[in-house]
């Protein structure tokens, strides 16, 4: 039986074929915990623990945000576009290949997660509203 954490080790073994510190670009997180924290040292690939490569990030008006989805989504892959006309600053969706998913990838505001599509957001209301104070 393989190690729970297998398939990420070797993902991890080849980040540190190019670099001597690879922890810089992992997260971890405790089980039934939301919140991930990146690694300040090697892994040690705790059981009770998951792991993820830190999402790419763009820089937007100087804010890091998650990089938006480049690519089609399967039919029925629930998404957050990123949506500057209401208040919740995204829109929770269906992927149906439809042309308002196809404008919303090509524009790149397509996200998996609602939280990456609200930072793009307020990255963008950000420079709004610097240019209009």
């Amino acid at each position: 039986m393989k190690h729970k954490h297998a398939e990420l080790m070797m993902k991890y073994a080849m980040d540190a074929m190019e670099t001597v510190q690879p922890w810089k670009r992992w997260e971890f997180k405790f089980e039934g915990e939301d919140d991930w924290n990146g690694l300040e040292e090697p892994a040690v690939w705790r059981n009770d623990c998951e792991y993820r490569r830190k999402p790419r990030t763009v820089n937007i008006n100087g804010f890091e945000v998650p990089e938006p989805v480049r690519t089609p989504l399967e039919n029925g892959t629930i998404y957050y576009a990123t949506y500057l006309f209401s208040l919740d600053e995204s829109v929770h969706t269906i992927w149906s290949g439809d042309s308002f998913d196809i404008k919303c990838l090509e524009k790149g505001l397509i996200h998996l997660t609602e939280e990456a599509a609200i930072k793009h957001a307020d990255a963008l209301l950000a420079e709004l509203e610097k240019n209009n104070a």
